[in-house]
């Protein structure tokens, strides 16, 4: 995963989006089947997604966008780890939040997290592997479709990661 994101961070500039109609609900259960097989640790998910009509988007680029806040909610939980997934209509677009019960952020860093190769210092989580381009990436996509992404969290508390994309 890091390879691809790699590769699509050096081509931001390029970064081809192919928009199509997609049912973000088929979408999200796809990669929700896929992360609770490939998953280091039991993983609960609490998806909630009402029927919508299609919306259009790039489905690669947005999968992987979901997928990379998945992983991170994987990544930076216990042992046990529970993941919601919550999607709607709203304003005009579609928003989708990633909620867990991970180690949080602290408000110092929660603007950076986005930032190119930057990584929240986490004390004795040495297992913890990336490069600090998955958030950049992440808010790449996420600006390229004309959306927005938001965090909110507090340390010991878990995150919440939202992201809006006009329909």
């Amino acid at each position: 995963m890091e390879k691809v994101l790699t590769i699509a961070v050096e081509e931001r500039q390029t970064l081809e989006l192919h928009p199509e109609p997609v049912q973000p609900a088929e979408l999200v259960q796809e990669l929700v089947a896929r992360h609770q097989l490939k998953a280091p640790k039991p993983v609960r998910f609490q998806v909630s997604l009402p029927a919508t009509g299609p919306v259009r988007f790039d489905r690669l680029h947005v999968g992987n966008v979901i997928s990379n806040l998945i992983d991170n909610a994987i990544k930076y939980s216990g042992e046990q780890v529970t993941i919601g997934i919550r999607g709607e209509a709203e304003n005009g677009g579609w928003r989708l939040t990633v909620t867990d019960d991970g180690i949080g952020i602290p408000r110092s860093y929660q603007e950076a997290i986005f930032d190119r190769f930057f990584r929240v210092p986490t004390g004795n989580l040495h297992a913890v592997k990336g490069f600090g381009l998955g958030l950049y990436y992440v808010r790449q996509v996420v600006e390229r479709h004309g959306g927005q992404i938001q965090v909110r969290s507090e340390p010991e508390q878990g995150s919440e990661f939202s992201f809006w994309l006009p329909a």
